[in-house]
């Protein structure tokens, strides 16, 4: 399971967003297989049709930011090529811990 899992379990999540108890109680993890937000997500989303002036992501609350999708590929370009160069290879496992803000979503 991979992206078609996700996006169900993100669906179930905003259409609940208002009945806390509901998201609380039925909500299931989705037991991913293979998921990788650039490719899996942000990627399909270009395929389907979205623009690369368009918002791909919308930060909301403290440190409010909106972000196309050209700018996340190039930020996120940028990311992958700092890691290279620290050592780290494709396919490799890294933990980040981040807030919900604009550089979760770039790496």
């Amino acid at each position: 399971m991979g992206a078609e899992a996700f996006k169900a379990a993100r669906d179930f999540l905003f259409a609940h967003r208002t009945d806390y108890k509901t998201a609380h109680t039925e909500f299931r993890w989705p037991q991913l297989t293979h998921f990788n937000y650039a490719l899996d997500w942000f990627d399909a989303e270009l395929a389907r049709g979205a623009t690369a002036s368009q918002p791909a992501l919308k930060i909301i609350g403290d440190g409010a930011a909106t972000v196309t999708f050209a700018e996340l590929s190039e930020r996120s370009n940028r990311i992958a090529n700092g890691l290279h160069v620290l050592g780290v290879k494709r396919g490799e496992r890294i933990l980040l811990m981040l807030g919900n803000v604009v550089p979760l979503w770039e790496t």
